[in-house]
């Protein structure tokens, strides 16, 4: 597995924790890329999703959204916004089997991470 974490354009200490503690208790995924997307591109995604994601889990502070490529790999984007920035992170699980075994402990994971205590 190999974590690409220099990808990451957000520097928020929930995502940061995210990335760190996940790989330990979650070995079957890798980390695509992060960016940070543009406020007209976040309200293009809110209001018109892609028809070939489904929403898997919504938030007050994040998205989960997923969908099965044509190798069989599952692409899970986790859309996480604050107060400034709106970031987008891609993951991929190996297969659709991997990605139902880790959903829960992925899904978890990212709530005790990203979820403001505000």
């Amino acid at each position: 597995m190999m974590l690409l974490s220099s990808c990451s354009l957000y520097s928020s200490a929930g995502r940061k924790q995210f990335e760190e503690k996940a790989p330990n208790s979650i070995q079957s995924f890798t980390l695509q890329g992060c960016r940070e997307m543009s406020a007209a591109e976040a309200w293009l995604r809110g209001e018109f999703p892609s028809s070939n994601h489904e929403l898997i889990e919504m938030h007050p502070d994040y998205e989960v959204w997923g969908s099965t490529l044509d190798d069989g790999q599952v692409e899970v984007t986790v859309v996480s916004q604050d107060n400034t920035a709106t970031e987008s992170c891609i993951y991929k699980f190996e297969s659709k089997k991997i990605w139902q075994i880790y959903k829960k402990s992925f899904l978890d994971e990212l709530s005790r991470s990203l979820v403001s205590l505000d």
